[in-house]
């Protein structure tokens, strides 16, 4: 059995928004965004370069911005994007689900979590795999949510017996 508290702040909700952006299921959409902006980008330039030649000043005008909006999503938009969308979400969230202290009891069950708005247990088929991201180790639920450990506030015995119930129980997902 492990028992962890954790204080979740600022740090640690970066931590989470950071592990969410790198999750396969956003890099992928990341890589087709890039991809599909790559195709149009061309397409847009050409139509500009087509609009001009036939003196449509205006249509060239048009083109070229949906050009530069396309080379933008190509060099950092996408991420940009992705960013900004998880800090609305998170914005709107209750500030109680979002910080305050938790603590978990990691066994052979599942982990029970206490927090100021309370306590349960979430057996292991509640959770889809597990990972490790900096210092932390992380664990999603299958809802998407997460729990985060500081492999820096246990143990050297806590965190092989962390990762050991974890490899039995769950997938390890690498980011």
């Amino acid at each position: 059995m492990v028992r962890y508290s954790i204080e979740i702040g600022q740090k640690e909700q970066d931590i989470l928004k950071e592990i969410v952006l790198a999750s396969d299921k956003n890099v992928k959409k990341r890589k087709f965004a890039t991809g599909l902006s790559s195709v149009m980008a061309v397409i847009m330039l050409i139509y500009t370069i087509l609009c001009f030649m036939n003196s449509r000043i205006g249509y060239g005008i048009i083109g070229l911005l949906f050009s530069v909006f396309f080379i933008w999503i190509i060099i950092n938009g996408a991420n940009t994007f992705q960013k900004k969308v998880i800090n609305i979400v998170h914005s709107k969230m209750d500030n109680k689900l979002t910080s305050g202290k938790r603590e978990y009891c990691f066994d052979t069950d599942g982990v029970a979590v206490s927090s100021d708005i309370g306590n349960g247990t979430n057996h292991w088929n509640a959770f889809k795999c597990w990972g490790i991201f900096r210092n932390y180790i992380y664990i999603r639920t299958i809802k998407n949510e997460m729990v985060l450990v500081n492999q820096n506030d246990l143990s050297e015995n806590d965190v092989k017996e962390l990762k050991s119930l974890l490899s039995q129980n769950l997938k390890e997902e690498t980011l």
